[in-house]
């Protein structure tokens, strides 16, 4: 295992993430898409979502972390809101309905709910080079990254396209892999400047509030 810093710059403005966005939670998404084009849809991604080329850290009480940081996100400019609408015309889709274009078990379609729903979006966009560190397998993590082609929210209207990444080796005092979400017992010697506590989850999916728990967070990727 060697310390890595990666790099991965940004082909299109992406949607700012509202938390921390953390490395092992990419990898993690990246291992699960390989297994399932090995396996087929019927896995179940928690089983894969730990099977990564990183190192552990576990604390006094057992609590472990993958020894990968958050990304930090360098802006190349400064945030801009972007709004995105979503409108159904009715009479068209009426017209597509009546010639089989288009299925539907109500009787019109519903702008209130449903594939039809009508909605306002407003999204901040920023362009920017991400950066993260860990300790790791150099030759596996960039197999991963390499099948990456977007990062962040609304990918499906191009945001966030990845243009290129490197994974390089560091010295082991440039490896800020614990700028991350760290158990609440960590040792103070490993931790890197000011954290905060608060509820978060150490492992991914970050996003699943079942697994929250008391987690010092640094002040300087908030």
């Amino acid at each position: 295992m060697d310390f890595l810093k990666v790099t991965i710059n940004l082909g299109s403005p992406m949607v700012e993430p509202g938390d921390l966005f953390h490395l092992d939670a990419l990898l993690g998404a990246l291992r699960v898409s390989e297994v399932r084009a090995e396996l087929g849809d019927g896995i179940n991604p928690r089983d894969h979502h730990y099977d990564l080329p990183l190192e552990q850290y576990r604390s006094r009480s057992g609590q472990w972390v993958f020894k990968a940081s958050a990304f930090h996100i360098n802006k190349g400019a400064a945030s801009q809101n972007w709004m995105q609408t979503s409108r159904i015309n009715t009479a068209e889709a009426a017209r597509h309905r009546s010639e089989g274009f288009l299925l539907l078990r109500a009787a019109k379609p519903n702008p209130a709910g449903g594939p039809f729903k009508n909605s306002l979006y407003h999204y901040p966009l920023v362009w920017a080079t991400l950066t993260a560190y860990c300790v790791g397998d150099q030759a596996r993590i960039a197999d991963l990254l390499s099948q990456c082609r977007q990062i962040g929210g609304r990918r499906g209207v191009g945001c966030g396209r990845v243009a290129g990444f490197s994974v390089e080796v560091v010295p082991e005092v440039e490896c800020t892999w614990a700028l991350r979400a760290m158990p609440d017992d960590s040792e103070q010697s490993i931790l890197c400047g000011e954290y905060a506590l608060a509820m978060s989850a150490l492992q991914s999916p970050y996003w699943d509030r079942s697994l929250h728990k008391p987690a010092l967070v640094p002040t300087s990727l908030a």
